[in-house]
């Protein structure tokens, strides 16, 4: 009777277990929802390298002549069209780079316009 009380319960468990599964839906991330993450995550890249260039006394134009190139590469064997055109001024103590950044796609179409500016004291 112990042996057909565990096989009745071992049913029912593998049919709940079923029914749990057949239940869910698996959600499945499109690369168009892709889009917006991959335009703000270039614009904090951007901004991370010119932080980066000025805290290490770098060239920020050729950082981020680099950084334009990797990304363009990268957003290319995605299938975005990527340009970011920018100019750098500096001051005696200020560095401020205006940005130009777009991202677009056979669908879809981002553009914005950034003033960065830093305050950059050297200590001696």
């Amino acid at each position: 009777m112990k042996g057909q009380v565990f096989i009745l319960i071992s049913i029912f468990v593998l049919i709940f277990l079923f029914s749990l599964r057949a239940g869910t839906e698996t959600v499945e991330i499109m690369q168009s929802d892709m889009f917006l993450d991959d335009f703000n995550n270039l614009k904090s890249e951007i901004v991370s390298t010119i932080d980066t260039s000025l805290l290490n006394r770098q060239s920020v134009e050729g950082n981020l002549d680099d950084f334009i190139s990797f990304t363009e590469d990268f957003y290319a064997r995605k299938g975005y069209n990527q340009t970011v055109a920018y100019s750098v001024s500096r001051t005696s103590n200020q560095t401020a780079v205006l940005l130009n950044i777009t991202l677009q796609s056979s669908n879809s179409y981002l553009s914005e316009s950034l003033i960065i500016r830093r305050d950059v004291l050297v200590f001696q």
